[in-house]
């Protein structure tokens, strides 16, 4: 870390003294805070020199306390132009920070057509909103308020007396926005001050000073905020639980609902913005998308199905608007008297489909999809040149009561899904048991050093040692392993007892424990381990059965662009990038009983791999970047099996078979074993047809 000089150390003292949030031990140790405020002051004061406002050294000072005491030769800014300065200004937040400081913050800058789109769809522009209060909760270095003060100064048709812009931003706080961060708070401040110097609004230096003061952009926590506003719109945080605080962990789960399983804290933000809401408010926020699928989300979900106030989602799916380390989606909900059931639905996901219409920037394509009829799907080009093909799917959905996902998609897609459930004997949940391989969560020390050497060389016992099959070990039908150098066995010091897997005491393994041992530094970071008490540091993270891995099983990978089942019976144990399915007793088995055990997993695994259920995932499973999806044991536990005629099932396991024999055409038997599939969901031809465009994307 970089240690401040005794200059910066005054110039902090001085400027966060009276904070309600004071700089963090960490921060206070960093020059980053004071890179920040020094540039921010000097971006001002080139404002103040362009606009001919005078001023003296010791205004300066009221502005930003210790700002004396700093050298003042070291930025010019001169050469910029006045949209140049404020992009210093936003870039304080995305360009500064490291992606580590950005992962703990959750910040990132959201892009200006994305603001524009997000402040048009709850309809904050024209004279109304002159008297009506809008909140940015998480402003970041003010990329929202920008926004928010250009169109409110246009609302005020260009009012240039400063006493009546002063009564509706100090007073009445009609633009109003919070922040943990003090540095984030100053920045803004100085964002909307010097868009109002740019209007001409502000041409004296008292007036900047009384603003820096009493602006309402305040460095207190949104969540703890109970005034009603008329709008709230912006880019909360996205910041999991375990990233935060256990006090402050325990305040969010006894004041949110939203507040459930391994939550991230944007779904806090939704619900206080939404509870925030005044009569006929409307609040728009963009956050990661896995909150409509995810296990974490169903709080927050079944919150808005109570509360009856969403009216529109845009998921953004892979578009790659911005930099977020997240999938985007759009929400917006509005506190009207009238409970509305029907949600206007928009995803927007990337394709290699031919357009059906052209926008040359980003912002014409907000505009063409919120101005155009809608439709069920359209292609739209954005960009110059070759540009960017997107996909836009609207639908007018309803929203799944008690929190069930939310996995929408166009009207003719939904309508297929529908066909597929209506014929739902049952679902994979019951007929096998769908578990995530070994996470070690330090496979430096557990798998990436144990090639056949390496175990050789340590004399690893072979009690601990097991084949792993990798994700990139599973191709679609078959594991191969064995032919590639990045193949890996894995150290396992886990015994199984009575079905309960416990660690093997290392005086049992000599050698595994002198490996063990020195590996000591890595492993005991493991603080989730080192304070159990009822587990050894030494241990895989989430170890499984043995005797699951033993059984005949169905392997897939996590992460995929299309199903890739394949059938395992050699025993090897699973990497915790992949999932195993082994077979429950069930009612759908017993019709099956005379078939042999591998003749029955065969048989299933043709219908796993078969375009029907690919299709079925895809459309449950948000897409992720690369046009590949999330197989998670919650969506495949869902998928639906039909009731198969016991003939059909053997034909299934045959053409399998060949499969894996390498008889015939691979193209020729997929087909045979989809034909059948279709059948059995008795979809027609038109059915299959979009089943089949849909899901030929990325393959």
């Amino acid at each position: 870390m970089e240690a401040l000089n005794v200059l910066e150390t005054h110039f902090m003292d001085e400027l966060f003294r009276n904070v309600e949030n004071s700089l963090s031990t960490e921060n206070r140790m960093l020059g980053y805070p004071v890179s920040i405020i020094y540039t921010a002051t000097s971006v001002l004061m080139e404002f103040m020199d362009r606009f001919k406002i005078g001023y003296h050294q010791y205004e300066i000072e009221k502005m930003c306390k210790g700002f004396s005491s700093m050298p003042k030769n070291n930025i010019v800014l001169s050469h910029k132009s006045d949209d140049g300065l404020l992009e210093i200004l936003f870039g304080l937040l995305s360009e500064g920070s490291d992606f580590e400081s950005k992962k703990k913050s959750g910040s990132e800058r959201t892009p200006d057509e994305i603001i524009d789109y997000m402040l048009d769809i709850v309809g904050y522009h024209g004279t109304e909103i002159i008297n009506k209060a809008i909140i940015d909760p998480a402003c970041g270095t003010g990329t929202f308020i920008a926004k928010m003060t250009q169109r409110f100064l246009k609302a005020l048709e260009g009012e240039k007396n400063i006493d009546v812009v002063k009564e509706k931003l100090l007073r009445k706080e009609l633009i109003k926005a919070f922040d943990t961060k003090p540095c984030n708070v100053y920045v803004t401040k100085i964002v909307l001050i010097s868009i109002l110097i740019r209007n001409h609004v502000i041409r004296e230096v008292k007036d900047i000073i009384e603003m820096l003061h009493h602006l309402p952009i305040l460095c207190r926590d949104f969540l703890k905020v109970t005034a009603k506003a008329d709008y709230v719109v912006g880019n909360p945080p996205y910041i999991r639980i375990q990233n935060l605080p256990d006090q402050y962990r325990k305040f969010m789960k006894e004041n949110y609902v939203s507040a459930t399983g391994r939550f991230d804290i944007y779904a806090c933000f939704i619900e206080n913005s939404d509870k925030i809401l005044a009569k006929n408010g409307k609040m728009c926020l963009i956050t990661s998308d896995k909150y409509l699928t995810a296990n974490y989300g169903i709080g927050i979900r079944r919150y808005l199905c109570q509360k009856g106030h969403v009216r529109k989602i845009v998921d953004l799916f892979d578009t790659k608007f911005f930099d977020a380390a997240v999938l985007p989606a759009i929400i917006m909900c509005e506190n009207s008297v009238s409970m509305n059931d029907n949600i206007e639905y928009i995803g927007i996901k990337r394709t290699s489909k031919k357009q059906h219409y052209d926008c040359l920037t980003r912002k014409d394509f907000f505009e063409y999809i919120e101005r155009e009829e809608p439709k069920n799907k359209i292609i739209v080009r954005c960009g110059t040149g070759e540009g960017e093909l997107f996909e836009v799917s609207r639908s007018v959905v309803k929203l799944p009561v008690e929190g069930g996902t939310w996995n929408f998609s166009s009207v003719s897609e939904n309508d297929i899904k529908s066909k597929i459930d209506a014929k739902r004997y049952c679902t994979v949940k019951d007929i096998f048991d769908v578990c995530v391989g070994i996470k070690t969560t330090a496979d430096a020390v557990f798998v990436k050093p144990m090639t056949k050497e390496f175990i050789r060389e340590r004399g690893l016992e072979q009690e601990v040692i097991y084949p792993l099959i990798q994700s990139f070990d599973i191709c679609k039908w078959a594991v191969s392993w064995g032919d590639n150098s990045k193949d890996r066995y894995i150290l396992y010091p886990h015994r199984e007892k009575q079905g309960n897997m416990f660690a093997i005491p290392l005086d049992d393994i000599p050698n595994a424990k002198k490996y063990l041992e020195e590996c000591s530094d890595i492993l005991k970071k493991r603080t989730y381990l080192t304070e159990s008490k009822t587990r050894e540091w030494y241990e895989c993270w989430v170890p499984q059965k043995l005797s699951r891995f033993r059984q005949p099983k169905i392997v897939t990978r996590d992460i995929v662009s299309h199903n890739s089942f394949a059938y395992d019976d050699s025993g090897k144990l699973c990497q915790g990038n992949t999932f195993f399915l082994t077979c429950k007793q069930s009612v759908f088995a017993r019709q099956y009983s005379s078939m042999t055990e591998k003749q029955y997993h065969l048989f299933a695994l043709g219908m796993l791999n078969s375009k029907v259920m690919e299709y079925y995932q895809k459309m449950i499973s948000g897409c992720l970047y690369s046009q590949k999806y999330r197989y998670t044991t919650t969506n495949m536990n869902k998928w639906p099996i039909p009731k198969i005629a016991f003939t059909e099932a053997v034909t299934i396991a045959e053409l399998v078979d060949r499969l894996l024999c390498g008889q015939g055409s691979q193209d020729c038997i997929e087909e045979q074993i989809d034909d059948i599939m279709y059948e059995q969901f008795e979809l027609g031809k038109d059915d299959i047809s979009k089943i089949e465009k849909f899901i030929g994307i990325g393959k």
